[in-house]
């Protein structure tokens, strides 16, 4: 298949490095981090932090960002949209996306004092992670600049929930829609966590009213948007507002629909789970991967199914050719 017939997905969201340090749950104690959960810092908080448990091991990251890495070894072309800084970091973030085989035509801010944006991912010794995000530059990120670096070919455009939080957020989103939607893409949302909901439902329910084709997220962050709970009912309220769906469930595996009705897709079994940092990141790639190569949407659950089972038995959000391996002692 050659590049131009080759299915094209293309991601929008904050460009961060990630730093995964294992720790025990102290530390989130004397940091005020709520267990599980992604919290926004600001620079000197995250310095305190990085402070007590870095250096760890860092590697590219943003929740989009991922699920486009993962892109990397399936058939499907990837680009990936942001900002970064002229620093290390960015540098870094770059260098790997680009080794990968990816598209990255991000944004570069010169001289920026916020430099690029940096996630530290806590892991607990119950596999639980904990983010605690100075998102840097990648707040900077302007819809001129998302104009200038969109492909005029995709076939589906992703975009993160936790772009909302940045001060021109939605006039980034909007931007990133348009272009997609004259190119005769669709479009997916991913709302990103149950807090990035909580601070923006209004625009998220307002942007998959107006444009959004695919909803993908576990069961607690869209049912934060539908003021539901359960998978089932998260579900029915998600296909009342768009044509393809998929709502993970952790252990319990997915509930995915479209046109052709609503299907259960078990999780595969995994041995130990050592980490479930991206593991929603990485369904989102294997259910979109699915989606735009034509697969059916039970087969693209499943696909998305596996892609999450490949992250869970060891550190970070990657694995195989979307990162080198993450290896850590136990606590």
């Amino acid at each position: 298949m050659t590049q131009e017939n080759t299915p094209h997905i293309v991601g929008l969201g904050n460009a961060l490095v990630d730093v995964v340090v294992p720790v025990d749950h102290a530390v989130l104690e004397r940091h005020a981090l709520t267990p599980g959960g992604m919290h926004l810092v600001d620079a000197i908080a995250a310095q305190a932090l990085f402070d007590e448990v870095g250096p760890g091991v860092r590697q590219a990251g943003g929740s989009v960002a991922n699920s486009i890495a993962h892109l990397a070894d399936s058939g499907v072309r990837g680009t990936y949209l942001g900002k970064i800084a002229n620093d290390e970091l960015g540098h870094s973030f770059l260098d790997e996306m680009v080794s990968l085989g990816l598209g990255a035509p991000v944004a570069v801010a010169q001289n920026s004092a916020l430099g690029t944006g940096r996630c530290v991912v806590l892991v607990t010794p119950d596999g639980e992670r904990t983010m605690s995000t100075h998102l840097g530059v990648a707040t900077e990120l302007l819809p001129a600049e998302v104009r200038a670096s969109m492909p005029e070919a995709l076939d589906i455009l992703l975009v993160e929930g936790y772009l909302w939080d940045a001060p021109q957020g939605d006039a980034v989103i909007a931007a990133a829609a348009s272009q997609a939607r004259a190119a005769g893409a669709r479009i997916a949302l991913t709302p990103s966590d149950a807090g990035c909901v909580e601070r923006n439902a209004d625009a998220m329910l307002d942007f998959i009213v107006r444009d959004a084709d695919i909803l993908v997220g576990n069961h607690v962050e869209i049912g934060a948007l539908a003021d539901l709970q359960g998978g089932a009912a998260v579900l029915d309220w998600t296909m009342r507002h768009v044509g393809t769906a998929a709502v993970t469930e952790h252990e319990k595996g997915a509930l995915v629909a479209d046109g052709t009705g609503a299907y259960r897709v078990p999780a595969e079994d995994v041995a130990q789970v050592v980490d479930t940092t991206g593991a929603g990141d990485a369904f989102a790639s294997g259910f979109l991967a699915g989606v735009a190569r034509g697969a059916g949407v039970a087969d693209s659950g499943r696909m998305g199914a596996s892609r999450a089972a490949r992250v869970l038995d060891h550190y970070g959000a990657r694995d195989g050719a979307a990162a080198r391996a993450i290896v850590m002692p136990a606590l």
